[in-house]
């Protein structure tokens, strides 16, 4: 068994995030085709995918920048989503394990020096991408639920864009505490609602949103959804 020497949280994130990227692109790709997009010999890639050979943490970060400008996301999104942004179909994306790993990968690309102390899955098909990427880093992992299901909860109360029907969520009291920072990620963003209201909710406990992540969103929302000061807001794929 190789000797693997100790890593920090973020290089062991880095490094399985770059190695999931990896896997998923080489069923694209023969060793010689890669070595030629990547600079990195056969043999090192050979290596490095059956973990005889662990890259350094600085030569597994530039490994995941290449391979995240390489992987058409928005094509392997839509794959399941369609042309037509078809949300019953797409929800099927939440069951592919390796489409799931490589969508975490770039959520570490996009956020990768941020300060992240919890995930939230804003909606219940979020919930095994936000638990995997939650994995990579360490971090505790939370979603959202329709009633109240924990001893401490906190009620969301909104309304949908147009809409005079009240709705609620419930989310446990612990995720949001002072000073913590929290990434959400959903599975797509079709209203402002209820993804306004959690910022609001964050930003009135004094907590922090570091960044909204999804895979799908209308252009119309998207562009006129407002997140607080310093979240950065990440989409997939953008539909009309």
């Amino acid at each position: 068994m190789p000797y693997r020497l100790r890593r920090t949280p973020l290089a062991q994130a880095v490094y399985q995030a770059s190695l999931d990227s990896l896997r998923y692109i080489k069923r694209r790709h023969n060793y010689r085709g890669l070595s030629a997009i990547l600079g990195i010999s056969p043999s090192t890639l050979s290596r490095y995918l059956s973990g005889k050979t662990l890259p350094s943490s600085r030569r597994a970060l530039t490994l995941l920048e290449k391979l995240d400008t390489l992987m058409k996301y928005d094509e392997i999104v839509e794959e399941f989503f369609g042309g037509e942004l078809d949300i019953e179909n797409g929800i099927q994306i939440c069951h592919d394990t390796d489409v799931i790993k490589v969508l975490s990968a770039h959520i570490l690309r996009q956020f990768v020096g941020s300060k992240i102390d919890s995930v939230l899955a804003v909606d219940l098909h979020a919930i095994p991408m936000a638990a995997y990427f939650a994995s990579l880093i360490n971090s505790e992992v939370y979603f959202t639920t329709d009633r109240p299901v924990w001893r401490a909860s906190l009620e969301i109360t909104y309304r949908s864009d147009g809409g005079n029907v009240k709705n609620s969520i419930w989310v446990p009291r612990n995720l949001i505490r002072r000073g913590r920072s929290i990434l959400l990620i959903a599975t797509s963003v079709l209203s402002h609602s209820p993804h306004r209201e959690i910022f609001n909710l964050i930003r009135d406990k004094r907590a922090y949103a570091t960044g909204l992540f999804t895979l799908v969103s209308r252009r119309s929302v998207w562009t006129t959804l407002s997140v607080t000061p310093g979240c950065k807001k990440v989409v997939v794929k953008l539909y009309t």
